[in-house]
């Protein structure tokens, strides 16, 4: 794993998204564990650092399968709550329709189903202790992002260019307003470090 800020490490073994970890004391966090065919890869890379029996929690940003997907064999592994946004859950469960015909086409391509604990988020919550979530939505209607300190976990809710924050291509977005309005709200964090779905690390202001 990738030491990117104090107790905070980008995995390096995920397949589909970035994957990090956070740790607090004994215990342990997720975030975005990536596509189903690189579980097994994040679940050798966390025994060779020690650290697959302190994890407790995966959090998940959104619902596309690239972020979601490996969820499933990490809480089968290790028994860990899995947290996800509310209107994204739906969407999984089948009760809510994506807004798009192309997230349509994309709810055909399913994650692994979470069987164990799963805590649905609104906004506001900490699944881990000092991690926030904070609702994002426009990628998904149930995007959350996640703040640690001087870090936001933005997942797909925002991309970092080396002229600031930028939005994820049209095609992907769910509401274009919404996703405009999320990357103000992540913008006004006031976070040091982007820690983003897709591509590098960016440091967002000087120390």
């Amino acid at each position: 794993m990738e030491s990117i800020y104090p107790a905070v490490f980008r995995l390096q073994h995920s397949a589909g998204s970035n994957g990090y970890a956070v740790l607090d004391g004994d215990r342990a966090a997720l975030v975005d564990p990536g596509l189903p065919v690189g579980g097994d890869a994040v679940l050798k890379e966390l025994r060779g650092a020690r650290l697959l029996d302190r994890v407790t929690d995966v959090l998940v940003t959104h619902a596309d399968i690239d972020h979601l997907g490996a969820a499933a064999a990490l809480q089968e592994a290790t028994g860990a709550t899995v947290w996800l946004g509310r209107a994204d859950a739906e969407i999984v469960e089948g009760k809510r329709e994506p807004s798009t015909r192309f997230r349509r086409l994309l709810a055909h391509r399913k994650a692994p189903r979470v069987t164990g604990p799963l805590e649905l988020l609104d906004g506001g919550e900490e699944p881990f202790p000092r991690l926030r979530a904070v609702a994002t939505p426009g990628h998904t209607p149930g995007h959350m992002a996640f703040t640690f300190e001087e870090v936001v976990f933005a997942g797909d809710a925002v991309r970092g260019t080396k002229d600031g924050l930028r939005l994820m291509p049209g095609l992907l977005t769910s509401d274009p307003r919404e996703a405009e309005q999320s990357l103000t709200v992540i913008a006004g964090l006031g976070a040091r470090w982007l820690c983003p779905g897709h591509g590098r690390i960016r440091e967002l202001r000087g120390a």
